[in-house]
């Protein structure tokens, strides 16, 4: 693997981490300039595909009214790199407590699609999924 490849994976591994870090303290400013504009996809609770960073962020207000998040981790992930496109494959657990105060986690997997911009590499769309519980 090359420097310059090896470089843009971790770059792109920090930018999901910044986004979990992002959720976790409820930052809204920094998950939505974590995203294009133009982002495209499918979110937990999705039933259609999702269009725009407005859409996006009508997603993350629901979320942060019913998830108060206080860790995650990384379990697996895969980046392939086309020039300016990539896409990133990864595993991992949302951990929250609940209104009770108590602390669950959520197993997640995701196929992210991050375009490289002029400022650096940016989540222009998603496909995220709570994994089933009998699976993990």
């Amino acid at each position: 693997m090359t420097d310059k490849k090896s470089q843009d994976q971790k770059e792109i591994l920090e930018h999901i981490h910044s986004i979990f870090r992002s959720f976790i303290t409820q930052d809204r400013d920094a998950i939505q300039n974590s995203h294009t504009k133009d982002w495209k996809g499918f979110l937990v609770s999705s039933t259609l595909i999702e269009r725009g960073i407005n859409a996006y962020m009508s997603n993350v207000d629901k979320s942060f009214k019913n998830f108060r998040g206080v860790g995650f981790e990384i379990l697996d992930s895969e980046i392939q790199i086309y020039d300016s496109i990539a896409i990133v494959y990864y595993v991992a657990r949302y951990d929250y407590k609940n209104d009770a105060g108590e602390t669950h986690s959520l197993p997640l997997r995701s196929v992210d699609i991050y375009r490289r911009e002029p400022n650096g590499w940016i989540q222009c769309g998603s496909h995220i999924t709570i994994i089933p519980t009998d699976k993990v």
